[in-house]
């Protein structure tokens, strides 16, 4: 990835994926964050459901709150995930501004539907 942070827990979870020396608590975290980009980066087309919209929106506002209860719960997914939340919101904008979005929505896909973990 071109998208590179210092031992960052996403990144890694991108380019190695989910593994069985992970705890099954802290996968559950990474894959709700994962899920979260997942819907962020969601290219919009002009037949979007409603759903997918809201979905995009919600994701969005989850990863970038500063304030509030929205922020405090993606605070708390992060240190439970093993993620440093300013460093995952650095990460996420990164994310959505770079040009490997298809390409990291296709690692986040295949990480989220690993049998292995």
């Amino acid at each position: 990835l071109m998208i590179r942070m210092k031992s960052d827990a996403v990144l890694q979870t991108l380019e190695e994926g989910v593994h069985n020396h992970h705890s099954p608590e802290k996968v559950m975290w990474l894959c709700v964050i994962l899920q979260q980009l997942l819907d962020a980066t969601k290219p919009p087309k002009y037949y979007d459901s409603v759903e997918i919209q809201m979905a995009r929106t919600q994701a969005e506002a989850w990863i970038f709150s500063s304030v509030g209860v929205t922020a405090e719960d993606r605070d708390t997914v992060c240190f439970l995930a093993g993620v440093e939340p300013a460093a995952f919101k650095t990460f996420a904008k990164k994310v959505l501004k770079t040009k490997e979005t298809v390409f990291i929505r296709k690692r986040i896909n295949a990480i989220l539907h690993e049998d292995s973990y």
